[in-house]
């Protein structure tokens, strides 16, 4: 076997859903520089030839382990999976045969068009992140949801392992399902300086002058792979302006009805107090902000400057923490990614509690929200 790499088909024969390729080996990631073309920073691309024509649009997964190896899923189409094994092996890479032991947790669950399976392959275009995409083909897979539902069919669950499923399903669904995220504080607290870091894109007009944002402006945002609708709003103040005034109730509506708010205080400033968040240790994450400005001044909580970026990843990870009470997107372990599996897995509960056979709501757990 060639030193510098190797290619493999980890999915069946036949047409499916979706086929997928192994890449491997220290050659591995400069062959996919040559012939991925991305969408920024998502894992969402096309892979072309040497001629620069598109063979497919992919999802590109850095697959975790020592060995560096890469996961490539494409259309369910036999010829589109051998043609993008052959780019790789004009580029240097041997076929490898032995599919089975490259990618053990794929199991005949992944290749289906149906199910819990094809739930998780279906939404793989949705995911913002490798580390999304990652965690949707693990649910497709025998030691995801789609493999722990063909074992709870035939051998039915207790109900104190679905009520783990349920208390643990925030942190499965959240990986499609943005929670909202308010970034609230005075005016000037540096709220859309933070905004426009955390999204990667100057979306909001940063000035000095304060009132300068008094509209509600949205972004999806890439937190560790989780994604986060954040809003940018007025700054909360005193003011006689009815435009002003108008802006900050719909600041405060929203961060009301926010899943959390991040509260900035900046240099000299006071923490903003507003009684309808509910109680702060739940809903709310405060923040010293502009800590560029004010290196030596006291602050009794962390500190961050979306200018050096001081304290931004720990900023992420809390909010991560806050919402999913998880550092990162569960790997290796079955969990819901549905708010659907959640009303199935309650149903299933409620049967068993009633002395009824629950795997009449179980084997529903693949339908669409819809149907219920």
């Amino acid at each position: 076997m060639s030193d510098d790499g190797w290619v493999a088909e980890v999915t069946g024969s036949g047409r499916a859903a979706l086929h997928a390729v192994m890449v491997g080996g220290p050659a591995a990631e400069g062959w996919l520089q040559q012939c991925f073309r991305g969408n920024g920073s998502t894992p969402h691309g096309n892979l072309v030839d040497e001629s620069g024509e598109v063979i497919d649009d992919v999802v590109w997964i850095r697959w975790p382990g020592e060995e560096s190896q890469h996961l490539l899923t494409l259309h369910g189409s036999p010829w589109l999976r051998e043609e993008v094994v052959q780019r790789f092996e004009r580029l240097g890479a041997v076929r490898r045969g032995d599919r089975d032991d490259l990618l053990q947790m794929w199991s005949p669950e992944a290749d289906a068009d149906a199910g819990v399976a094809g739930q998780a392959l279906s939404r793989l275009p949705a995911a913002i992140s490798s580390e999304g995409c990652a965690f949707l083909l693990e649910q497709a897979s025998s030691i995801g949801l789609a493999g722990w539902l063909t074992r709870a069919l035939k051998e039915t669950p207790t109900i104190p392992e679905l009520q783990h499923l349920l208390d643990r399903s925030a942190e499965g669904i959240g990986v499609l399902s943005p929670s909202r995220v308010v970034i609230a504080g005075v005016p000037n607290a540096g709220k859309s300086t933070l905004f426009n870091l955390l999204v990667g894109t100057d979306r909001t007009l940063v000035s000095e002058r304060p009132g300068t944002t008094r509209d509600l402006i949205e972004e999806v945002a890439n937190f560790d792979g989780y994604p986060l609708r954040l809003v940018d709003g007025a700054g909360l103040h005193d003011s006689a302006d009815e435009v002003e005034q108008e802006g900050m109730k719909r600041m405060r509506v929203a961060a009301a009805a926010a899943q959390l708010v991040i509260v900035l205080i900046p240099p000299g400033g006071e923490e903003l107090v507003e009684p309808s968040w509910g109680d702060s240790r739940e809903r709310t994450l405060v923040f010293h902000s502009r800590r560029d400005e004010d290196p030596g001044g006291n602050c009794a909580g962390p500190g961050i400057s979306a200018t050096t970026g001081e304290g931004i990843e720990q900023l992420i990870s809390k909010v991560i923490e806050q919402l999913y009470d998880v550092e990162r997107i569960p790997r290796r372990q079955p969990r819901l990614f549905l708010p659907s599996h959640r009303y199935w897995i309650e149903r299933t509960i409620e049967a068993l509690e009633s002395g009824f056979d629950g795997k009449g709501p179980l084997s529903r757990l693949h339908l669409p929200e819809e149907t219920r």
